[in-house]
């Protein structure tokens, strides 16, 4: 029997019980430490039982700052619960229709997650509200700029949302270059192919001072700063 088969049933356990235990106390102490701790050890699971190794490249940049905004690219499913695992605490803008999902769309909705229907100007701006919010009471923030899987790997244009929103927060962005889930997990599949993967981050860029002409700047850097690093072999072990 493949490994990755294992994975679906044995996860959708998971959060069946972690949810059944975990989300009454959460809701009760207004405490989502314990119930992110769970969820954290939950995609290192996932990944364990799919086979899919996770190499960290100067994680020690994803902890330089109390809050930053992660920015990543993505080629695969495996991205979020690869990040989720390593980084530390973070939220993230959803689409709205992950809110449906049976209990896990309410987990996520007590870790600060922030759903958005983006055929929505309103629930859009409003999202971007609450994201600033967020990253202002000290709850990081990974994005995917993007904005969907690239088909192919190649990085596609970014949109300025996430950028204006560190600038108006006045946090940090982190930069992070995903290598190699793409080869593991394409998009338009559930098959999961056991390998490495690899996360890159780079050095926080500031936001501070910066005027809001200066976004197309901003975010232009950040886009040219992850393509030399996808054009680039990594650093060896």
């Amino acid at each position: 029997m493949r490994a990755y088969l294992l994975v679906y049933p044995l996860m959708a356990l998971y959060v069946l019980v972690g949810a059944v235990v975990f989300v009454p106390l959460t809701w009760l102490t207004r405490d989502i430490r314990i119930l992110y701790w769970i969820s954290r050890q939950g995609c290192r699971l996932a990944l364990a039982l799919a086979g899919v190794k996770v190499r960290q490249i100067g994680l020690e940049h994803a902890t330089a700052n109390p809050t930053a905004l992660f920015v990543a690219n993505h080629v695969s499913n495996l991205d979020p619960p690869a990040l989720f695992a390593v980084l530390p605490r973070i939220a993230v803008i959803l689409k709205q229709e992950l809110r449906r999902i049976p209990l896990l769309g309410y987990v996520m909705e007590l870790g600060s997650f922030i759903y958005v229907d983006r055929r929505s100007r309103t629930s859009r701006k409003h999202a971007m509200e609450k994201a600033v919010q967020t990253l202002r009471d000290g709850v990081s923030l990974l994005v995917f700029p993007e904005g969907t899987r690239s088909p192919d790997g190649n990085l596609l244009p970014f949109r300025p949302g996430p950028f204006a929103m560190a600038m108006e927060a006045e946090r940090p962005i982190v930069p992070i270059t995903v290598h190699g889930a793409r080869e593991l997990m394409p998009k338009g599949t559930l098959r999961i192919h056991p390998g490495e993967m690899a996360l890159l981050f780079h050095p926080p860029v500031p936001t501070i001072g910066l005027d809001p002409s200066e976004r197309s700047a901003l975010m232009e850097r950040v886009r040219a700063e992850m393509q030399q690093a996808l054009d680039s072999p990594l650093p060896p072990p």
